[in-house]
């Protein structure tokens, strides 16, 4: 048992280390085509709440001031953060995710995101994700990605527009969540009587051949 817990101290440590030098990384493109439901609610999986929606209003068509996302929206809606109605929105996650993917209409100058991790707050914009056109075209897309190293979790977005001209769409959501902190102790009690059950066959070996 006390190489378990030496080991389970161990992989503590290494938790512990990569909290430390946790980061977020964005890429574009990447769409999964896995995505989840969004509804004047939030975001839902098969019927299961996975985020709640503050602010920002749901539409199914364009309106005057927002756009559908070119290239296809999933379960035919999107979500538009300002200028009317509820600006801006932010998606509250129920359980911490490691990765977050959406689809982002046409990108302007004026569109910033804002992602809570439980680590810090980071802001992002078209420009500063090195997006080819940020000039509000509504022909264009771009499908972005956030990645969170272990260690770190994504626990909200939010779309705001500064200064608050026409919407800033998006749509096409998929995350990863974080398994629960009972799960990784389930986890470590197996990990515990894997190696339990191996070092008492070891026992059981030597005292026959003794």
């Amino acid at each position: 048992m006390r190489k378990t817990y030496l080991a389970l101290c161990a992989t503590a440590s290494v938790f512990a280390a990569t909290a430390a030098s946790a980061t977020v990384t964005p890429t574009l493109g990447g769409a999964s085509g896995n995505y989840l439901t969004l509804n004047s609610s939030g975001l839902s999986n098969g019927g299961t709440q996975v985020a709640t929606l503050t602010g920002g209003t749901v539409y199914t068509s364009d309106q005057p001031f927002a756009d559908i996302p070119k290239g296809g929206i999933a379960g035919g809606t999107f979500l538009a953060a300002g200028p009317l109605a509820g600006q801006p929105a932010t998606l509250t996650f129920l359980q911490a995710v490691s990765n977050l993917g959406f689809l982002w209409g046409s990108p302007d100058t004026y569109n910033i995101l804002t992602l809570v991790t439980n680590q810090r707050t980071i802001t992002y914009t078209a420009q500063s994700l090195g997006f080819t056109t940020t000039d509000g075209n509504q022909n264009v897309s771009q499908y972005v990605n956030f990645a969170a190293s272990a260690g770190e979790t994504i626990n909200s977005v939010s779309f705001t527009n500064n200064p608050a001209f026409d919407a800033f769409e998006t749509a096409n959501f998929a995350v990863t969540a974080v398994p629960e902190p009972a799960t990784w102790a389930l986890m470590f009690v197996g990990f515990g009587m894997v190696a339990g059950a191996a070092r008492y066959r070891r026992r059981s070996v030597t005292s026959v051949y003794a």
